[in-house]
């Protein structure tokens, strides 16, 4: 008669270590989808105005994010989503994303 065996204590790494290796890529597939993006590079603008929106879910949850109006050195406006405190007339650095899967690019900045 044949001993039964259990995959799990026969290759505990391979049970345990696949559906971890999935979960890692799904996180770092959500994070340059949705979240943010690769980094493309930076621009240089000036502050013109200051508004704020509502980000997150729930009334509890929400908080709200400043979007600055910039006008950068080509002179175009881009709306740019203020990580950092952002101040009128401000000369800033904005760093600029682009998602995996959409040709809409996404202006962020932060105070190094």
């Amino acid at each position: 008669m044949e001993k039964p065996t259990h995959l799990l204590t026969n290759k505990p790494i391979f049970i345990l270590g696949i559906p971890a290796l999935i979960l890692i890529l799904l996180a770092v597939l959500f994070q340059f989808t949705v979240v943010t993006g690769i980094e493309k590079g930076t621009l240089e603008g000036k502050v013109y105005s200051i508004s704020q929106r509502p980000l997150g879910g729930g009334n509890q949850n929400v908080r709200k994010v400043d979007l600055a109006k910039v006008k950068i050195l080509d002179g175009t406006f881009i709306m740019v989503r203020c990580e950092s405190y952002c101040q009128l007339d401000q000369e800033i650095k904005v760093t600029v994303y682009k998602p995996l899967f959409s040709s809409e690019l996404r202006y962020v900045y932060e105070r190094t």
